[in-house]
């Protein structure tokens, strides 16, 4: 007779091989890659230099980002010839709410058992704050592509920016995890402001809607 185990608890890769604490077991979602502790990758391969966690390369990283806009917004540097100023103040409210949903998302839907529900809830709103985001944009700032792309690298670093943050600090996720992540929601804003801004520019194009 064959005994089947469910097993609960935090899974850990060994040599190729799967394990909780001492106990050898099956590998879920055969085909998928996972970290050295067991969080599945949905973009990157194991790459081993990056699994580790130091506190002074992350803060520097954060640091140099915060800069970055800081800076592109003191000397109202033109991007694709919009100031970071012209690219938030119209948008200011969506962007509150997504950086609230994602919050929201940690403190309270996490705790919430309900299918992941809430978690799929809360991830529609900073989608749906995204496309809003383009059209408002497109509409009150005469948006093109070349505009929609940054709102998607701003988008990113403030959405997914911060959900790194918050994965680095209290989850203690390394780097390669943290990356892949940042990475595949990056993709999934990008994918949501050209859909969503094609289609736009598109009926605009047409006359289908009169900005």
């Amino acid at each position: 007779m064959e005994t089947i185990a469910y097993i609960s608890g935090k899974i850990e890769t060994r040599n190729r091989e799967c394990f909780i604490g001492d106990q050898k077991v099956d590998c879920p979602q055969t085909g998928k890659t996972f970290t050295t502790t067991g969080d599945k990758l949905d973009i990157l391969p194991q790459i081993p230099y990056l699994e580790k966690r130091s506190d002074p390369i992350f803060f520097i990283i954060l640091l140099a980002i915060i800069t970055l806009f800081s800076v592109l917004a003191i000397f109202k540097t033109k991007i694709f010839g919009k100031s970071l100023v012209e690219y938030i103040v119209p948008i200011w409210y969506l962007i509150l709410i997504s950086i609230v949903a994602v919050a929201w998302q940690y403190l309270f839907g996490l705790k919430i058992d309900d299918g992941l529900m809430s978690i799929r809830i809360s991830q529609w709103i900073w989608e749906i704050c995204i496309a809003a985001s383009a059209y408002k944009l497109i509409k009150t700032a005469n948006f093109g592509y070349s505009n929609l792309f940054f709102l998607g690298v701003l988008y990113s670093f403030i959405i997914h920016g911060l959900k790194v943050t918050i994965r680095y600090l209290f989850y203690e996720k390394t780097f390669l995890y943290l990356t892949d992540r940042f990475l595949y929601g990056s993709l999934l804003v990008m994918v949501i402001v050209f859909i969503g801004g094609s289609m736009f520019l598109f009926f605009r194009k047409k006359g289908i809607i009169n900005f």
